[in-house]
């Protein structure tokens, strides 16, 4: 997963520098949205780490990264939709997603967070990058393929996929290792100070 966020950063760059803005941004936020729950699903584990104060202000830093680019990438979405380009939409929807952790960064700043729950919020994590990851798949390397056999604006549904079905794996696991008392029934808020 890491080559795979190296590599939509790179591209990113590499669009930058070619002109090709709008595939720069895209890669440059789907880089983002794959990194910040890898890096939390991977550090979670670590228990000395995620008592460290250093560890909530790289998690702090990392959701405020992507409450920014998500505004970004939704105001180009837009800019671009208006201009007619009719793959502004895809802008649109995952600068959209990208605003869903706004709430969780308020809290964070007001200095209160979820207590943390390692095996929920490691599955929780990794599936997340996982779904970032498909949808990349999906943008990228099925691009061709996807064209011949859905038509028009339906192309765009294979690119959400993941996402959908990712939330649905994600609340049915979660709810699954509930059941078997794995992961805590309530997650208390906990203060915290950065």
């Amino acid at each position: 997963m890491w080559i795979v966020v190296g590599s939509a950063a790179l591209l990113s760059i590499k669009n930058v520098i070619i002109g090709q803005y709008f595939m720069a941004s895209f890669l440059g936020f789907i880089a983002l949205i794959t990194a910040n729950p890898l890096w939390y699903g991977i550090a979670i584990l670590k228990k000395d780490k995620v008592q460290s104060k250093q560890f909530r202000i790289a998690r702090t830093v990392f959701d405020a990264v992507i409450v920014v680019s998500s505004i970004l990438l939704l105001s180009f979405g837009i800019y671009l939709q208006s201009q007619g380009n009719s793959s502004a939409i895809l802008m649109i929807i995952f600068g959209s997603l990208g605003l869903i952790d706004i709430p969780s960064l308020i809290k964070k700043l007001k200095g209160t967070s979820p207590e943390i729950d390692p095996i929920r919020d490691h599955m929780i994590g990794l599936l997340t990058s996982g779904i970032a990851a498909y949808s990349a798949f999906f943008v990228f390397g099925a691009h061709t393929w996807i064209e011949q056999y859905v038509p028009g604006m339906w192309g765009i549904l294979p690119w959400t996929a993941p996402g959908v079905v990712g939330a649905i794996g994600i609340t049915y696991g979660v709810k699954y290792f509930r059941k078997k008392g794995m992961i805590k029934d309530r997650v208390k808020p906990v203060q915290t100070t950065l």
